[in-house]
């Protein structure tokens, strides 16, 4: 699975031009500028010399021909703001931090003197040896909880290996990747201390996962739910020993306040006030495109595929849904079993990770009134348990002597779906002109 994570990622960071992904331009402008103190301070006002060559790269390989915006034209001279957000101006520096955007960047080390293109591929390398990282864990985190289901084990990792838009992001760069990366390792941590009983070491890796990755993206702020449902459990089980409890959760609460990221505290303000006016309007189309583009929408979101895709979907989630009730139904003797109650426990865990993450792009949208944020990619951080949930519903309708069988229908199927997505929707888009 490692292998073919591999190249398919590798066909995807080949075969997509460059600068055709969500915010590619933007993020590895901060990953190249964090690798130099002075360029990681720079503006549009004293931009390093670098920025002249990723503008002229950005026309090179006719970025806008590919996007609805309107096509600037190219004035030599002119600022890179004038062609692409740049995020230390648009955040007043608080998006991102600098040693995250330097994991992110480094292998441009290796090539100082390359090309803006050649370091942009280099990038690219490493965003897709995250992947292969994300897969692994998720493999052993599934591994962890259902440890004699191989249906699972391997079904799991499989629905991302062949997930399109999942490969096709974590091909390009995003520092959305390093966040997926953190919290599922984050989430693993958690799933390993809640089956096998927390040790100091798993709840430091636990906790540095979760502080690195919410300063790596906002898109991990849903980790602090998380390991609060942990403590939670803890609270019950030990609930007549609450009064050293609360003190150690009480620190615990504020250290993670004190390294929490700026930018979080600014949002959370803003969201409480809204609550508080309680000004709510959800445009429809976040919802519908948060789904579509979770699964496939290639380039900036702008390939859309046949509705049919969508649809299949559509239908496939409603049927793993169908299958968790009957999961609960078939299984309800185990849901108060003491021997499954860790199992249930990791599974509450991470369910409240991906309604947490799922429901902060929901609210944002309808207390800001925008449509912004509604790219599938914001919800990729807890693609892994969204992966478990999905599969673990299919799983409940394949009879016992057919889940090898079912196992591999289903990879075949993933596969020719993720091939049918990059060779006939998103090659030819981005290679019509030839």
């Amino acid at each position: 699975m490692l292998a073919l994570t591999l190249v398919r990622g590798l066909l995807y960071a080949v075969l997509i031009p460059p600068w055709q992904a969500p915010d590619e331009p933007g993020q590895f402008e901060r990953a190249k500028a964090a690798l130099s103190a002075q360029d990681w301070a720079s503006t549009s006002a004293n931009g390093p010399a670098w920025y002249d060559d990723l503008s002229q790269s950005l026309f090179t390989f006719a970025m806008w021909d590919f996007l609805d915006g309107k096509r600037p034209g190219y004035v030599a001279g002119q600022p890179l703001s004038r062609y692409i957000t740049l995020y230390n101006e648009a955040y007043d520096g608080q998006y991102g931090s600098q040693p995250t955007y330097a994991a992110i960047g480094w292998p441009i080390l290796f090539a100082p003197g390359a090309s803006i293109v050649s370091q942009l591929y280099l990038v690219r390398l490493n965003m897709v040896l995250m992947n292969l990282a994300v897969i692994y864990l998720i493999y052993r985190l599934v591994q962890t909880i259902f440890p004699q289901n191989r249906f699972l084990i391997v079904g799991v990792p499989l629905l991302i290996l062949f997930h399109p838009q999942h490969t096709h992001l974590t091909s390009t760069v995003n520092n959305g990747n390093l966040a997926e990366l953190l919290a599922t390792a984050a989430l693993y941590f958690m799933v390993r201390g809640i089956m096998r009983g927390f040790s100091w070491p798993v709840v430091l890796a636990m906790f540095v996962c979760t502080i690195v990755a919410m300063w790596a993206k906002a898109t991990a702020y849903f980790l602090p739910f998380a390991i609060a449902t942990i403590g939670l459990f803890y609270l019950w089980r030990y609930r007549r020993r609450w009064y050293w409890l609360l003190p150690v959760f009480a620190v615990l609460a504020g250290l993670g306040y004190l390294l929490a990221p700026e930018r979080l505290k600014i949002l959370s303000l803003w969201i409480g006030r809204g609550i508080i006016e309680g000004q709510f309007r959800l445009n429809s189309l976040v919802p519908i495109d948060l789904f579509r583009s979770f699964w496939a929408f290639p380039g900036w979101v702008s390939v859309a595929l046949h509705p049919f895709w969508y649809w299949l979907w559509l239908w496939a989630c409603l049927l793993a849904v169908v299958g968790w009730v009957v999961f609960g139904v078939t299984q309800r003797r185990l849901i108060f079993s003491t021997q499954t109650r860790p199992q249930l426990q990791a599974l509450t865990a991470l369910a409240v990770a991906v309604v947490v993450a799922v429901s902060i792009p929901l609210v944002w949208s309808a207390i800001t009134d925008t449509i912004v944020y509604r790219q599938g990619r914001s919800i990729y951080p807890v693609i892994g348990p969204i992966s478990l949930f999905l599969v673990l519903g299919w799983y409940q309708f394949i009879p016992a002597g057919w889940r090898q069988e079912g196992l591999v229908s289903m990879a075949a199927a993933l596969f020719l779906f993720d091939t049918l997505v990059l060779f006939y929707y998103a090659v030819p888009f981005f290679y019509s002109r030839y």
